[in-house]
C-alpha cells in the first residue's frame, strides 16, 4: 500500500504497476544536500532522510494568487505525507518543501528560479501553473534530468519530447473538445439545447487550443458556432467584446481570462443585458483567484467552467483535504490548483515510495512506470494517474462545474457531479 492510503478507507484498488525498481549501478544525488547510493535501501535510508522539492511558482505579480494556491495545496499534502510516517522505504524520510517565485510573466526569472532550487538540492519539482512559465521551467529540468510535475496544460509543452516531464490533468485540446462535450450532455440531461455559440477568449496558445476544440465539438453536434474571438491581454475597455455579443445574440458565451479580464467581461456583459450563460476554461472562471468570485458578486451564479479538479469529487482523501484547506487558509472551498498540486504531491510521494530512492533519476523511472488507482496521488478525475510516453497521463478527464450558491459545484460527468446544471 503506498504511503499515501494510510489514512482513509480506499475507494479503488490498490497501487499497481512494476515493482519497485533495483538498480545495481552506482548514481550520485543531492538530497537536501547529501549524496545518495541508489541500489542499497539502507544506504539509501541514511542519505535520504529528509528529500527536498522545488516548487517554481508565480507567488509575485498579476497572478500571485493562482501560485498561491498551488503553494497552499502543495504544503497541505507534504503535512499530510510527513504526519503519516513518510517515506516507508527510505525509513520514513520527510520531505521538506522548498518554494521559489517564478513571477508571473517573466520566463528569465522561472528559469533562474528553477535553477536554484535545483542547486539547492531538490530531487523534484511541483508546480510551474502556467504554460508560459512552464515552457521556460520544463527544459531547465529536463537538461539537469529532474522530474516536473506540472499543473500546466498547454498542448505545446508534451511535444517536445521531454523525459522529465509530467501531466496529471488533460491537455488544452482535451479540455477543449471534451469539455464542450460535458456541456452539450450536462445540458441534454437538464432538457436545454445550445443552438448559438460564440466563444470569445484570450489569444494564447493554450486558450487558442481550448476554444478552437471546443467550437469544433459544437459545430459538429450541430450547433451555430463561428470560429474564436481572440483578444490580446490586458483588456482595459470591453465595449468591442460587448458590442459583438450583442450583435450575434448566442444562447452561450464561452470566454476566459484572467480575474480582471473575466471580471470587465462579466460585468460588462451582464450591464448590456445579455443573460446568456457563460462558460469559461480553469484560472479564473474556477474561482483559484478568491478576487474574482468576490468582485462578480452574485452574478458568478450560474456561470460554468470546465476545469481539472474540484474539491467535491468523490475519490480518496478529496473531502478530508477540502476541510483541511478551508480550515487553514479560511477560504469557501479548496481551488482547482490547489487540488491538483495537492495530488500531484502525494503522486510524487508515491513514486518516491515505489523507488525507494532520492535520486531524481530513480524518481523519474518511477514515475514513468508507475499506475495509481487509490490514495490521493490517484484524486484526479479519472481516478487513475499513468504517464504515456509524452508525459501524458491517459486516464485524466475534464470536470464541468457550476457555480452555485457562491461556490463551484461539480455537475459533470455524472459519476464525479454533485448537482445538476441550473438554467438562468
Amino acid at each position: 500500500m503506498s504511503i499515501s492510503t494510510r489514512w482513509w478507507t480506499p475507494r479503488r484498488r490498490n497501487l499497481t504497476g512494476a515493482a519497485v525498481l533495483t538498480i545495481g549501478a552506482l548514481a550520485l544525488t543531492a538530497c537536501s544536500g547529501v549524496a545518495g547510493q541508489t541500489g542499497d535501501t539502507t544506504t539509501n535510508a541514511a542519505a535520504c532522510a529528509t528529500i527536498t522539492i522545488g516548487a517554481p511558482l508565480p507567488l509575485s505579480g498579476p497572478y500571485t494568487a493562482f501560485g498561491q494556491t498551488a503553494l497552499n495545496g502543495t504544503e497541505l499534502a507534504v503535512k499530510e505525507v510527513n504526519a503519516a510516517g513518510g517515506i516507508k522505504s527510505l525509513g520514513g524520510a520527510k520531505l521538506k518543501l522548498e518554494q521559489s517565485d517564478t513571477s508571473s510573466a517573466d520566463t528569465t526569472q522561472a528559469a533562474s528560479a528553477t535553477s536554484k532550487l535545483i542547486s539547492d538540492g531538490a530531487v523534484a519539482l511541483l508546480g510551474a501553473w502556467s504554460t508560459v512559465l512552464t515552457a521556460a521551467v520544463a527544459p531547465v529540468a529536463e537538461r539537469s534530468e529532474v522530474p516536473l510535475i506540472t499543473t500546466a496544460w498547454g498542448d505545446p509543452l508534451s511535444a517536445n519530447g521531454y523525459k522529465y516531464y509530467f501531466q496529471t490533468s488533460p491537455k488544452s485540446s482535451v479540455f477543449g473538445g471534451e469539455g464542450a462535450q460535458d456541456v452539450i450532455a450536462a445540458a441534454k440531461a437538464a432538457g436545454i439545447t445550445f443552438q448559438n455559440v460564440l466563444a470569445i477568449a484570450p489569444n494564447d496558445a493554450a486558450n487558442q487550443a481550448q476554444y478552437k476544440a471546443a467550437v469544433k465539438t459544437f459545430t459538429d453536434a450541430g450547433a451555430n458556432a463561428p470560429a474564436p474571438i481572440f483578444y490580446a491581454p490586458p483588456l482595459t475597455d470591453v465595449s468591442a467584446i460587448v458590442n459583438t455579443v450583442v450583435k450575434a445574440k448566442p444562447d452561450l458565451i464561452l470566454t476566459g481570462g484572467g480575474p480582471a479580464d473575466a471580471t470587465l467581461i462579466v460585468k460588462g456583459l451582464r450591464d448590456a443585458g445579455v443573460t446568456a450563460p457563460l462558460m469559461g476554461f480553469g484560472g479564473a472562471f474556477a474561482g483559484t483567484d478568491p478576487t474574482w468570485p468576490a468582485g462578480v458578486g452574485d452574478g458568478v451564479n450560474g456561470i460554468m467552467v470546465v476545469t481539472a479538479w474540484n474539491d467535491d469529487i468523490p475519490l480518496d482523501g478529496v473531502s478530508e483535504a477540502a476541510k483541511a484547506y478551508t480550515k487553514a487558509y479560511g477560504t469557501a472551498y479548496m481551488p482547482d490548483h490547489a487540488g491538483v498540486s495537492w495530488v500531484n504531491t502525494h503522486l510524487l510521494a508515491d513514486a518516491i515510495e515505489k523507488a525507494a530512492s532520492c535520486d531524481p533519476a530513480d524518481i523519474a523511472a518511477a514515475l514513468r512506470s508507475i499506475d495509481v488507482t487509490s490514495g490521493p496521488g490517484a484524486a484526479i478525475p479519472g481516478g487513475q494517474v499513468s504517464f504515456d510516453a509524452t508525459g501524458i497521463n491517459p486516464h485524466a478527464v475534464p470536470l464541468l462545474l457550476q457555480w452555485q450558491g457562491n461556490v463551484p459545484v461539480t455537475i459533470w460527468p455524472q459519476d464525479l457531479a454533485t448537482a445538476k446544471l441550473v438554467k438562468g
